[in-house]
């Protein structure tokens, strides 16, 4: 009787043993990446999930074709400039998740078009900030969901108030991706379209550098009065020489924190419509 019973322990024990050997323990690890961190418009690259031990997943790629997957590898193509930050979120069996963030770059596009195209209301209205000489009320900014420049459904309202005093909007204070890094001896176009059906030019509209290491007495600013707006939407560009960022800022080469700030002081009150607001690398 004792022999039958070892028997039947030793066959239950190697039947138990061979299970395990087939189902060997996942360890739970999250490792999910792109294979390049800059791409062209329409160009595809591919997005994969490494992790172990995952029960399921789910990408999440804006302006991105497909905009969404729960494949552990995924080819994406982008139909919009800019830099772009694409997540995932990982579910395991026990019940967790984990979630990372995968910035990608776009074309030559420095700003993001969520908060420079006024699409993304929430994140573009954040971004945004404006000033008032006198301290008064005399802006209100708001997104119109109503039109947009260049065939965008979006644009950036400012209703001055009260005139004659200076106004600035701004993103001044803000990183990526509400702003831009500059690199020495590169030559950028910043553009915007602009439009109004009772004011006619505008103060000044510029790129600017502050950063935490890079203060005010270091700041360099690009900047043009804007004449001749008219109640049709035009687009304006400003360019700033290559040889500026290296003469301003010798030992970082870099403007690190570059911004748009626009600034107002008309004579009369009236709005303002702006979209599109864009900074791009100058190719040769």
């Amino acid at each position: 009787m004792k022999t039958k019973i070892l028997y039947v322990f030793a066959i239950l024990t190697f039947l138990l043993v061979g299970c395990v050997a087939e189902k060997p323990f996942e360890e739970n690890v999250f490792d999910a990446d792109v294979n390049t961190n800059k791409t062209e418009l329409g160009q595809p690259i591919v997005f994969t999930d490494y992790s172990t031990g995952v029960a399921s997943r789910v990408w999440t790629f804006p302006a991105g074709n497909p905009s969404t997957s729960t494949d552990k590898e995924v080819i994406v193509s982008f139909s919009q400039e800019g830099p772009i930050t694409c997540n995932i979120v990982a579910t395991y069996p026990q019940g967790f998740t984990e979630t990372k963030d995968i910035a990608i770059q776009v074309g030559d596009e420095l700003y993001a078009r969520g908060i420079f195209g006024f699409e993304d209301t929430e994140k573009a209205t954040e971004a945004w900030k404006y000033w008032v000489s006198n301290g008064s009320d005399a802006i209100k900014f708001s997104i119109d969901k109503t039109q947009g420049a260049n065939g965008t459904s979006s644009c950036a309202k400012i209703e001055i108030t009260k005139p004659g005093v200076e106004i600035q909007l701004y993103t001044k204070g803000n990183a990526k991706p509400y702003n831009a890094v500059l690199k020495s001896n590169t030559a950028y176009v910043f553009s915007f379209w602009i439009k109004s059906e009772t004011l006619t030019s505008l103060m000044a509209a510029e790129v600017s550098n502050q950063s935490d290491s890079q203060k005010v007495f270091k700041n360099y600013a690009w900047w043009s009065p804007v004449p001749k707006i008219t109640n049709k939407w035009e687009q304006k560009f400003i360019e700033i020489p290559a040889e500026d960022i290296a003469r301003t800022y010798p030992n970082e080469g870099l403007a690190m924190n570059a911004f748009t700030q626009f600034k107002f002081m008309p004579t009369l009150a009236g709005t303002y419509y702006i979209d599109e607001v864009s900074i791009k690398e100058v190719k040769n």
